[in-house]
């Protein structure tokens, strides 16, 4: 995400702050908690925004030194499967992606996930794995795809 971007974000966070403290239940959640969930509402409506898409993960080719070509290569590629891993991440329910990107992104423990979202260890870590199985079904579906294989290793009946 680009500076600039980044520093909207967190202007429109602590606006909405701003805007909502008169609804904070203290009894109900702590103020770190009831922050942590207007954050992330915001993060999440940003990733979802037209903006983003528009503008998803791309920097000028003036950022790299073309001079490294392998190094080029191999970053473009990275930045390529990244981009897929956070276009599946948005397709997961709310949870899965809040907690996937806590610990990918944010290199958040369970534990620490588990009281920022007041859920219990063993559903952020079923969530957590449940998701990551599903991001590498889905590369090896497309490797498969551009293999032209099927599952089971053999060839595709209309490719014989």
């Amino acid at each position: 995400m680009h500076r600039e971007n980044a520093l909207d974000l967190t202007q429109d966070i602590f606006v909405s702050m701003l805007r909502s403290i008169g609804s904070f239940e203290g009894s109900r959640s702590s103020l770190r908690t009831w922050l942590y969930r207007i954050a992330t509402n915001r993060v999440i409506d940003h990733f979802r925004s037209r903006s983003h898409r528009d503008t998803k993960l791309s920097r000028p080719l003036e950022d790299f030194d073309l001079a490294e070509e392998g190094d080029f290569t191999l970053e473009l590629v990275r930045q390529e499967e990244v981009g897929r891993v956070l276009e599946l991440i948005r397709t997961f329910d709310i949870r899965a992606q809040e907690i996937i990107r806590l610990k990918l992104f944010a290199q958040r423990t369970f534990a620490e996930i588990a009281q920022l979202l007041e859920l219990p260890d063993s559903t952020v870590k079923t969530n957590y794995y449940a998701s990551i199985r599903r991001i590498k079904h889905q590369f090896k579906e497309e490797r498969h795809e551009q293999t032209g294989e099927t599952e089971a290793g053999g060839r595709r009946t209309a490719d014989i």
